[in-house]
């Protein structure tokens, strides 16, 4: 836990002592009799939330949920008068967090669940008989009874989150990259058989509408369904969920309208549709995985973007706790798109590999090279202050400058790079320090290329 149970345990002593004894009671004695409808008033408003509804249906909420928050609204406000009591409290809600984050519920729901249990509770105490300075009292102490509670319920959740993520990315490096292109070719395999089946079935002069092969049952559904959010990322996992559902439903429409010909050719073509671009999808997935095994760019072997923010976390930690600063060097080949143009893509591709060979020989054992994409490329290099990062960064230009790059047509080509370098100032988003060093390259660019500007 960020906050060690002892120290909650002290804070919830400040709260229960004695000298509050009388208004705790009393705010119990306010709230108890309408902890039932203060539940009842929290799932209608859950429930009238589709996003929400999706945890709470109407026949859980009936049998137990209701009743397990009206205690839980009871438990919260009653006094708490010796160590065994906030003991158990502690636990209590640390238990219903683990709850919660075994159910998979958003804590920003749980969150917006508490602000409805304390906007009632608030309007309760000001509707109650305390006087004027026994009401201020009353909804300091309420206000820190339910916060120190959602304290407790979001310490252990995300405690829980952080386990759960790492048993998935645990689980993802058990199946390997290979693996999953190979699935990906097998179920463009599977489609295609599916669709095959299909139109089979409805050539046949008398035919059973049922007996059409149904795409959820199918290996590319199940698939799907039961493993792709698992593997892939959320946007191609989403892309393809959709064309599962779009499928399924101009199958459903087919089977509706199968015997009247026009519309059987019709929802026959959207499903066509459909199940080509769920194959161009799969095929792009599949060439994605190969591309990004091991987080190497497959042209330069440098890593690519895919760990980026993770080396760049891993320096900002270090540089946070050990005071060992790093510092970026972003770096993009001049006039790229007219050796493109010249030689062609194949002597472009030639001297992106050297440039990568180039910059591997320049930097120490403990920073890193990354492709960013196209000819954009950034070093992070550790434990460095500017003096030097400025002096890396202006030999590895010199280098580049120098160098005769071979390719097919020209067998001593001058390519130059144009450079922006920027120190991690210590700001705990390192994407600062990202915006900084290409703010610093485009200036490089603005003043004529072939040339290193340090970041303001």
């Amino acid at each position: 836990m960020a906050i060690s149970k002892q120290h909650y345990h002290h804070l919830f002593e400040n709260i229960h002592c004695k000298k509050n004894e009388d208004i705790i009671i009393k705010i119990s004695e306010i709230i108890k009799p309408h902890s039932d409808a203060i539940a009842t008033h929290f799932y209608n408003t859950m429930l009238g939330n589709t996003k929400a509804a999706y945890f709470i249906n109407h026949d859980i909420v009936k049998d137990r949920l209701r009743a397990s928050l009206s205690a839980w609204i009871d438990l919260a406000f009653s006094y708490k008068y010796n160590s065994k009591l906030i003991t158990e409290y502690i636990d209590y809600q640390i238990t219903i967090g683990h709850i919660h984050g075994r159910v998979d519920v958003p804590m920003s729901f749980v969150v917006y669940g508490m602000f409805i249990i304390k906007d009632e509770v608030i309007r309760l105490l000001e509707e109650s008989s305390f006087n004027r300075d026994d009401l201020a009292t009353a909804m300091i102490l309420a206000n820190q009874i339910m916060d120190l509670g959602l304290a407790l319920i979001n310490e252990s959740y995300q405690g829980d989150l952080v386990v759960n993520e790492k048993d998935v990315q645990s689980f993802k490096l058990q199946f390997s990259t290979h693996n999953l292109a190979i699935d990906c070719e097998r179920l463009r395999a599977s489609l295609s058989d599916w669709m095959r089946e299909l139109l089979l079935n409805i050539q046949q002069e008398r035919i059973n509408i049922s007996s059409l092969p149904n795409i959820r049952h199918s290996n590319f559904g199940l698939w799907v369904t039961h493993k792709a959010k698992l593997f892939l990322a959320d946007s191609e996992y989403e892309m393809l969920l959709r064309l599962l559902n779009n499928m399924d439903e101009s199958m459903c429409a087919l089977t509706a309208e199968f015997d009247q010909l026009d519309k059987r050719k019709e929802k026959l073509n959207s499903l066509d549709q459909y199940v080509s671009k769920t194959m161009w999808l799969l095929e792009n997935i599949a060439k994605d995985i190969i591309a990004q095994d091991s987080g190497r760019d497959p042209l330069t072997r440098l890593f690519n973007r895919r760990y980026l923010d993770t080396v760049l976390r891993h320096e900002t930690e270090c540089s946070l706790k050990n005071n060992l600063t790093f510092g970026l060097v972003t770096l993009d080949i001049d006039f790229f798109k007219k050796i493109n143009d010249t030689y062609g893509h194949d002597s472009g591709d030639k001297v992106l590999e050297q440039l990568a060979n180039i910059l591997a020989h320049q930097v120490r054992a403990g920073d890193f090279v990354f492709r960013l994409g196209g000819e954009e490329f950034l070093i992070v290099l550790s434990d460095i202050d500017e003096v030097v990062l400025k002096r890396i960064g202006e030999k590895i230009r010199l280098e580049v400058e120098s160098t005769k790059f071979v390719i097919e047509k020209e067998p001593s080509l001058t390519v130059t790079i144009s450079v922006g370098v920027a120190m991690h100032d210590g700001h705990p988003d390192f994407l600062r320090t990202i915006k900084l060093a290409d703010e610093a390259l485009y200036e490089a660019k603005r003043n004529g290329r072939n040339c290193l500007v340090v970041a303001a």
